[in-house]
């Protein structure tokens, strides 16, 4: 048995690992097979697991929510095969792309983001708590920011 997901400390690793993961093995993808995808979504769920109890006896996490991550999780598998940047910004995901993926993205949930100029996806209900508006800069500089870049296929996570 693999150990995908070897030295894995935090959930946040854990999440960009399976990104990476899935992007080589995923069987819309060049080489990849529904086996090892299966081995990989089993251990992750392990992974999480330990990672989630790890938290609750220690710090607390905005990512702990079992519902949170089989959410994230369906996102990701839904989205991974599109010819797009695709960027996490907290507990968010924004895909920069034009029209073609339009209804694709609105069926798995993402809302298009005009003064953004690209689509966004959040579990659960937003609720905005001030009226300034806020741009994507300022939101990557308060949570942080990873970008999958996907071109033809191949792909590069800064």
């Amino acid at each position: 048995m693999n150990n995908y997901f070897a030295g894995i400390k935090t959930i946040e690793e854990l999440r960009k690992k399976y990104r990476e993961l899935l992007k080589q093995y995923h069987p819309d993808n060049d080489g990849g097979s529904v086996e090892v995808t299966q081995e990989i979504i089993a251990e992750y769920d392990r992974t999480f697991a330990d990672l989630s109890k790890e938290n609750k006896s220690g710090e607390s996490s905005s990512y702990d929510d079992e519902a949170e991550n089989e959410a994230f999780k369906s996102i990701i598998n839904d989205i991974i095969h599109i010819n797009a940047d695709i960027e996490i910004i907290g507990t968010w995901i924004w895909i920069h792309v034009g029209y073609e993926y339009r209804e694709l993205l609105k069926s798995v949930g993402f809302k298009f983001a005009p003064k953004k100029k690209c689509w966004c996806w959040h579990y659960g209900e937003y609720k905005r708590y001030h009226k300034k508006e806020v741009s994507l800069a300022e939101i990557r500089m308060k949570y942080g920011s990873q970008t999958v870049h996907n071109k033809s296929k191949q792909f590069a996570l800064d």
